[in-house]
């Protein structure tokens, strides 16, 4: 049920189209809003996220997929997919964005369930993505993550 329930909210991201009624049925479709803000309680989970590296290692969906980039000859990388494990994982820390010069963070909110973040460099085209989902148990967790990397 949990991987069902990731799958659909991935496929929501790639969507990523307008709130729409539907001529015919009238259904509305959930899609995420970029530049939206997060509920008060998911950027308290947040902020425990960063702050505490035991929190932070039990809010993970382990093996955590994602995206890195390999090194395909000495100017060439390629986008390959991930798998990372409680032993391979550098714990994150947050920074104060509103007052960075280097980075920038956006978020796009889907529904209560998703919230993707994004991380770019400000002079250049490089960031990251993270993706965090609200699971059955009403538990906030990190469930996918691209690392530095070339933007497209």
């Amino acid at each position: 049920m949990r991987v069902l329930l990731i799958i659909i909210c991935f496929i929501f991201t790639l969507a990523a189209c307008k709130n729409n009624s539907s001529a015919e049925g009238g259904s509305q479709i959930m899609v995420a809003k970029e530049g939206s803000k997060p509920s008060d309680e998911f950027m308290t989970f947040y902020e425990k996220f960063h702050s505490d590296s035991t929190y932070q290692m039990a809010h993970i969906t382990w093996p955590l997929q994602g995206v890195t980039d390999e090194k395909t000859d000495s100017v060439s990388v390629r986008k390959v997919l991930k798998s990372w494990e409680p032993k391979d994982w550098l714990i994150h820390h947050t920074m104060d964005y509103e007052h960075s010069t280097e980075f920038a963070r956006t978020f796009q909110v889907i529904g209560d369930v998703m919230v993707i973040e994004v991380i770019r460099a400000k002079a250049l085209n490089f960031g990251q993505e993270r993706r965090f989902y609200k699971n059955e148990n009403n538990e906030w967790e990190l469930i996918y993550y691209a690392d530095l990397q070339e933007f497209q």
